[in-house]
């Protein structure tokens, strides 16, 4: 896969919408993905996930709701860049948009802004079993607050593979 994300129906902590406790939450998550290589040197992904999760409050009389979210990414893949087994990719993601709901979020739904990523990584093989992952992670309106600072993420990681 050449990209991949990991969708958590809610991140933070939900409450009863007035700082109360709920009762342990279901949520209906659908998903679908695709990666097509073009070309030899070439290809294209991108993921779609939306999850609707039902907040039962614990106190009597509040009314229970949903936190609906959804999150995407599309990228470009560029597999034996360098090396064969070499991979390439750089994405747009949008972790975590919030839809429906806003008021269940402990952290609320930000300011209006929409949190995205610009991210790169190229996974380069040492040997066949170790291979080294620098990326780079560009990530705007954190937390879903606009006027939150951009961050600068730089990784490098060294993967063995037995």
């Amino acid at each position: 896969s050449a990209g991949q994300i990991d969708f958590k129906p809610i991140y933070g902590v939900a409450d009863d919408g007035f700082g109360g406790s709920v009762r342990d939450a279901t949520a209906d998550t659908f998903g679908i993905n695709f990666d097509w290589l073009m070309t030899k040197g070439l290809g294209i992904f991108g993921r779609y996930t939306y999850a609707s999760t039902r907040i039962d409050p614990v106190r009597l009389g509040l009314e229970d709701g949903h936190v609906n979210a959804q999150t995407f990414q599309a990228g470009l893949a560029f597999p034996d860049l360098g090396k064969r087994g070499a991979l390439a990719t750089l994405s747009f993601v949008v972790p975590f948009d919030i839809l429906a709901g806003h008021k269940f979020l402990v952290s609320g739904a930000g300011n209006g802004g929409m949190q995205y990523e610009i991210e790169a990584a190229y996974y380069f093989p040492l040997t066949q079993n170790i291979a080294v992952v620098p990326a780079f992670y560009v990530i705007n309106n954190l937390n879903n607050f606009d006027d939150n600072p951009t961050v600068f993420v730089g990784n490098f990681r060294t993967q063995f593979s037995f």
